[in-house]
């Protein structure tokens, strides 16, 4: 769209306005319904920019990774229609890399980086934003799209089109920062959420019910983190089995079988910020699950973290190392292969991770090992991590896997493993390992201007969304 009118959000942003157009003479009436497109009743219409302007408009490229909320690509393109969005990051004059971390709010900070190309390499600029938990999907892409104005018009104030573009306060208005500790806050930044969901499907031989519910309470400050909560989980699953009559040759008897999976469980973990890349802290649990075999579970773990990173910059990397030992306490449903019914065993775990968001891709390395002091063989080693690559123009990939040994299984039951507990997974399997993985490319080619928005016929199978088919269901 090439209409003027579109980069005009006076009307529509907080508290920061970019406009293209000249002042109204007079302030817009806080109290009259907002006009479409940020124009003002009885204005003019807008100019419509040439296209010889517009050709030399900064070309940009949205890279909202890990599904960053707000992030609305079909509104940015309609709210500003003074630059060209493209759809790969090697055509841009300017990389919009957004990531997110969550905020002690229960929200989400979500950091811009606008990140300079070609013409404009090694011009580099970071903006930041924090949401709350329950801000209106519209109010936070409004939001990102007020950071993307400021972020943006220093490298459109180098183009033709700068001429055109005019930045300033909504009415002449004063704002400041609020910095939370000037304020009487009456949760004293406690942040509390209770969850509960309940699920039920079926068909004439099988049924599955699922009850879920948690609570949390959190509070997050620059030197402490505490996170507490119970959570409890119900399965059951009913199944109709047809066996051969015991008493009646030829004749199929239907037995019903009820399976139930429960589990609860209640946790604390504190931490302590020591310095820039060190925090010492501990987490304690406690808990039940009949699916491993225990009927009460009790740990205590001492828990020390270095990031090699200072942690100002978690938001595009991290390198860093967690180690925790501590006792674990044990009292089984079932005398285990160790001819256990109770025990107490001290086990120890470092886990190593690498973290990266880049404007190449982001990646996730971890590898962690842990045993129990009383018999290292009884350990585990867990390697797992993705990749998602941009490595040329318009080719992605992205690889995501685990894989781990497994040797720690001392909750697994003496009693051999029925063919009914391997079907159904009443119990934890017993198993020397685990592995997944999975592995995506992708190539897209073709325009790079095209940023037109057409919404219709969207239920109908367009790329990216839903679509169907002929033929019986399945």
């Amino acid at each position: 769209m090439r209409a003027l009118f579109v980069l005009l959000l006076a009307a529509t942003l907080r508290p920061v306005v970019l406009s293209a157009q000249e002042p109204p003479t007079e302030p817009p009436d806080a109290a009259m319904p907002r006009p479409a497109a940020g124009r003002r009743p009885g204005a003019e219409s807008p100019e419509v920019l040439p296209d010889s302007l517009l050709e030399k408009s900064i070309r940009v490229f949205l890279d909202c990774q890990g599904g960053v909320r707000g992030c609305d690509r079909n509104f940015f393109v309609q709210e500003m229609g003074y630059v060209n969005w493209v759809r790969d990051r090697f055509d841009s004059d300017v990389h919009l890399l957004l990531t997110s971390l969550a905020a002690g709010n229960g929200g989400r900070e979500i950091t811009v980086n606008f990140l300079g190309q070609k013409g404009f390499a090694n011009k580099i600029d970071t903006l930041t934003i924090t949401t709350l938990p329950n801000d209106a999907d519209d109010r936070v892409r409004r939001d990102l799209l007020r950071t993307f104005q400021l972020g943006l018009a220093p490298y459109v104030a180098r183009t033709p089109i700068a001429s055109r573009l005019r930045l300033g306060l909504v009415n002449g208005a004063v704002t400041r920062s609020l910095n939370p500790r000037a304020v009487k806050d009456p949760w004293n930044l406690w942040l509390y959420r209770v969850n509960g969901d309940v699920s039920a499907n079926g068909e004439q031989l099988t049924t599955t019910t699922n009850l879920n519910t948690s609570f949390s309470a959190a509070r997050t400050t620059d030197d402490w983190k505490i996170n507490l909560g119970v959570n409890t989980s119900y399965r059951q699953r009913d199944f109709t089995l047809f066996v051969n009559s015991s008493t009646v040759p030829g004749r199929r008897d239907t037995v019903e079988e009820t399976v139930l999976q429960r589990s609860a469980g209640a946790n604390a973990l504190i931490g302590r910020t020591l310095n820039a890349h060190w925090t010492l802290g501990t987490k304690f649990s406690v808990g039940f699950s009949e699916v491993l075999n225990q009927k009460l579970a009790v740990r205590l773990s001492p828990a020390i973290e270095y990031n090699y990173f200072p942690w100002a910059e978690a938001q595009s990397r991290q390198l860093t190392a967690l180690y925790y030992i501590g006792p674990n306490y044990y009292r089984y449903y079932e005398t285990t292969v160790f001819d256990q019914d109770v025990e107490t065993r001290t086990s120890q775990t470092l886990l190593l991770s690498l973290s990266q968001r880049q404007s190449w891709g982001n990646t996730n390395v971890s590898l962690e090992g842990s045993h129990y002091l009383h018999d290292p063989q009884r350990n585990h080693v867990t390697v797992s991590g993705f990749m998602d690559l941009r490595l040329g123009r318009g080719f992605s990939l992205n690889v995501r896997g685990s894989a781990s040994r497994v040797r720690d299984q001392i909750y697994i039951a003496a009693r051999p493993q029925s063919e009914r507990d391997i079907l159904t997974q009443r119990q934890q399997l017993q198993t020397n390992f685990r592995y997944n993985l999975n592995v995506g490319v992708g190539y897209t080619f073709g325009s790079i201007y095209n940023s037109i928005v057409n919404q219709r016929f969207g239920n109908l199978g367009e790329v990216g969304g839903r679509r169907f088919g002929f033929g019986g269901g399945g």
